[in-house]
């Protein structure tokens, strides 16, 4: 009788030391000031070859399938799509993808753009320079 208790003892705390770390409590939720859709990689002054690859990373939490640009920078500081390169990129948290570029005159006004697929959220990288 006493292994009996003792074991259904061990499994009640087991129980319970598991769903104390299952639990989600306020510093588990993400902040206010984190955005659903944020651009880790390439990072702003970094280069790569024209009609090369390019890794890009991102972190998700929208749920929804992201597409990656390549755009140019306007002289009003707005930015241009210019090709598509990387389409139906994913929907989980963390993301990433090998993005061939297009042939482009080489330059330092290029940026990268990842957004959801309906425009509802999306993140540029900083100047990316694609040389020849």
């Amino acid at each position: 009788m006493r292994t009996a208790r003792t074991r259904a003892i061990a499994v009640s705390a087991a129980t319970t030391t598991a769903a104390a770390a299952l639990a989600v409590g306020p510093a588990a939720a993400p902040s206010a000031a984190d955005p659903p859709l944020k651009l880790r990689t390439p990072a702003a002054g970094s280069s790569a070859k024209v009609a090369g690859s390019l890794l890009v990373q991102w972190t998700n939490t929208t749920g929804k399938e992201v597409d990656v640009w390549l755009s140019a920078r306007t002289p009003s500081g707005g930015h241009d799509r210019l090709s598509l390169v990387a389409p139906k990129a994913g929907s989980k948290r963390a993301g990433e993808a090998l993005a061939t570029l297009p042939v482009v005159p080489p330059g330092t006004s290029y940026t990268v753009e990842v957004t959801t697929q309906d425009g509802a959220e999306s993140d540029v990288s900083g100047p990316l320079g694609l040389i020849g």
